[in-house]
């Protein structure tokens, strides 16, 4: 039997045989590495954690802890299920959080994910006029990186992500492209650059550069264009992926970065930064919306969609 097919076959046990309690005490003694404390977490005795454990344990075939001197750790199975255990308790969650806003008088809930760039340019407003159409609605704005989003959607959690093309489209899931993007160099609003035209790779390269966390689209934007023009740029020590650390090191008037221009060009509405005039020729990208292909006829998915367009 393969190591996938076994994985296979103890998932199918965990869903068939399993019991709440025991999915609760296997992650709360795999955050703790203890089982004392794991079961004081999940609110039952340590012989009743005993008692629960070896059961699973026995349903699986497997063990998923070996003890040592300080405790527990996962062994190779355990390090395989957890992610799948605290995948089946975050749905649970999710439904219940559903059927309580359906017992509060909500319609349903809707589930979108949204990577950065889109929450920057694309929500707010439109999802406000969204909600007004619909009261008894209830939406759920989840913002991640976009791998993360796409398990999330391929898991069932969302209904939704807002973000870029995934590369390939998993069978099953339909992009469509709902605006056009691009990479844009930005710097503080003091910048001496600023209000200057005509600006080349050249005239930036005396300023250290932010560059974004490894897997996002501008990253290898980023990477791309100094490969290309045979430069090392000068590189602040980390790497961001979010607004707020880059507002306060642009802050300084002596650095510079490249980001995607739907985050850029919000900053520079904001006031906390300036677009620098420079010509890169970098490739256009897009912000589009993923979904289960069977929804995109869905007169609900359809209109909210439409609204972000």
């Amino acid at each position: 039997m393969t190591h996938a097919l076994t994985a296979a076959v103890m998932y199918s046990r965990l869903v068939a045989k399993a019991r709440l309690r025991h999915l609760q005490l296997v992650v709360a003694i795999a955050d703790e590495r203890s089982l004392k404390r794991g079961a004081e977490d999940a609110g039952i005795s340590q012989p009743a954690a005993t008692q629960a454990l070896a059961e699973l344990e026995r349903i699986l075939e497997a063990p998923l802890f070996e003890r040592h001197a300080k405790g527990m750790r996962l062994t190779a199975v355990g390090h395989e299920l957890i992610p799948l255990i605290r995948n089946m308790l975050k749905t649970l969650r999710d439904g219940t959080d559903s059927v309580a806003a359906l017992q509060e008088g909500a319609t349903g809930t809707l589930r979108v994910g949204a990577i950065a760039a889109v929450t920057s340019a694309m929500l707010g407003e439109r999802v406000l006029h969204f909600c007004a159409r619909h009261p008894k609605l209830r939406v759920e704005i989840v913002e991640a990186d976009g791998a993360h989003l796409l398990q999330e959607l391929l898991s069932g959690s969302l209904n939704l992500v807002l973000g870029r093309r995934p590369q390939p489209v998993p069978h099953g899931l339909h992009f469509g492209a709902l605006r056009p993007d691009e990479a844009v160099v930005i710097a503080g609003p003091g910048h001496p650059l600023a209000g200057h035209g005509g600006l080349k790779l050249d005239d930036l390269m005396a300023y250290a550069w932010m560059r974004a966390t490894p897997g996002l689209w501008v990253r290898g934007i980023f990477d791309d264009l100094f490969e290309r023009a045979g430069k090392s740029p000068r590189l602040h020590q980390m790497s961001v992926g979010s607004l707020a650390p880059l507002i306060a090191i642009l802050a300084d008037n002596q650095s510079v970065a490249l980001i995607p221009a739907s985050l850029g060009m919000t900053l520079v509405r904001w006031k906390l930064a300036v677009k620098l005039d420079v010509l890169l020729g970098t490739p256009r990208g897009e912000l589009g919306v993923l979904c289960h292909e069977e929804l995109m006829e869905h007169p609900l998915y359809v209109e909210f969609i439409d609204a972000m367009r």
